[in-house]
């Protein structure tokens, strides 16, 4: 209070802050409990002094009573009033010269009395003070009773870490042997799901077997029918046969005796007839060689004549530039390739002569 600025307007802030409440109502409690302890001693010293000053005073007992106030304090009341004074420090020092005049009313005596005052008044001790002391009596039997429940829970805490680290141990280890373990399931599921499929597959392929077996079972008890009706039919066949050959070897024996003679001039005629036509055939191959083979070589020839005298024409024109009558479009745009000379032309040339020459003769 004494390092606070003047004038002091001290709000409840204020107080709280200094005090170190949290709360109006603990602000209260302690402004209440400020006043009981101001008046105890107050009301102590009062009690020295008029034992100093009369003998036969009243004793102050301990045990007095200190009335609550009776005026609630408000929330500004800890303010002190500019250009005024505080109305209980007024009451304090009526009731101080009410105890002076008091005093002062007293005969003096011609020699000095000696004061007796009680032990009671000297070893008088106010209540905040034993409230204190018992408080700090509590607080040391708080503060060996925490300091016990500390230790033990301290104890209990290493254990719960130790179990909770061999806890989590353990998890780790069977969380790794469970993922070991799905690991493995995963595998046996794949592996399980593979065999399945397997013999699914099988189980079609050995269902096409049993269809192919029933089929080529119906097919071989058909062929079997059918072999002993071919038998039947090789028997009949046979009998038909034999009875056919016995009919051609009597009518054989009939046309031996009359037709004999007829039989043979009837080949003769057939194998010259046949002479006759391998003849014509072969004179028709000969005009066919001779007149129209012949003159599609000759033509043919004509043509590669023609089309590398072109070609050396085309060669010529393009070396020396000079436009050529009686060339087509068609002929006289027809390019060669990169790199083209007149070799090719030339070997050309000279197989088409070698042609017409082996032609002539």
């Amino acid at each position: 209070m004494r390092d606070l600025p003047a004038p002091l307007h001290v709000g409840e802030e204020d107080i709280m802050r200094l005090l170190k409440v949290p709360d109006v109502k603990h602000l209260l409690y302690e402004v209440r409990y400020l006043n009981k302890y101001i008046e105890e001693e107050f009301l102590f010293k009062v009690g020295l002094s008029f034992h100093s000053g009369r003998s036969d005073a009243r004793m102050l007992e301990p045990t007095s009573n200190v009335p609550e106030p009776l005026v609630p304090v408000p929330k500004a009341a800890s303010k002190r009033q500019v250009g005024g004074e505080d109305p209980q420090v007024l009451l304090k020092k009526k009731k101080l010269e009410g105890v002076a005049a008091n005093t002062g009313k007293v005969t003096p005596v011609s020699s000095p009395v000696k004061i007796c005052v009680p032990g009671d008044v000297l070893n008088h001790q106010c209540v905040g003070r034993r409230k204190a002391d018992d408080l700090l009596s509590r607080r040391t039997e708080l503060e060996a009773e925490l300091t016990g429940a500390l230790n033990e829970w301290n104890a209990e805490f290493v254990k719960i870490k130790y179990f909770q680290g061999e806890f989590k141990r353990k998890y780790d280890q069977k969380t790794r042997e469970a993922k070991v373990l799905e690991e493995e399931l995963c595998g046996c599921r794949t592996e399980l799901a593979n065999i399945v499929q397997s013999v699914s597959l099988q189980n079609q392929q050995i269902n096409h077997l049993q269809v192919d077996l029933e089929r080529a079972q119906a097919t071989i008890t058909q062929l079997r029918e059918d072999q002993r009706a071919s038998g039947e039919k090789v028997v009949v066949l046979e009998a038909e046969n034999k009875r056919s050959q016995t009919l051609i070897a009597e009518k054989e024996a009939a046309l031996m005796s009359f037709e004999s003679a007829r039989v043979i001039d009837d080949f003769k005629k057939s194998i010259a007839f046949k002479i006759i036509i391998q003849d014509h055939v072969q004179e028709a191959r000969d005009h066919i060689y001779e007149v129209e083979v012949k003159a599609l070589e000759q033509q043919c020839l004509d043509d590669g004549f023609i089309r590398v005298f072109l070609k050396g024409v085309r060669l010529m024109q393009r070396k020396t530039g000079v436009e050529v009558e009686g060339l087509t479009p068609s002929q006289a745009s027809d390019d060669f390739p990169p790199g083209f000379d007149g070799d090719e032309i030339e070997s050309e040339l000279q197989k088409a002569f070698a042609s017409r020459l082996m032609m002539r003769w």
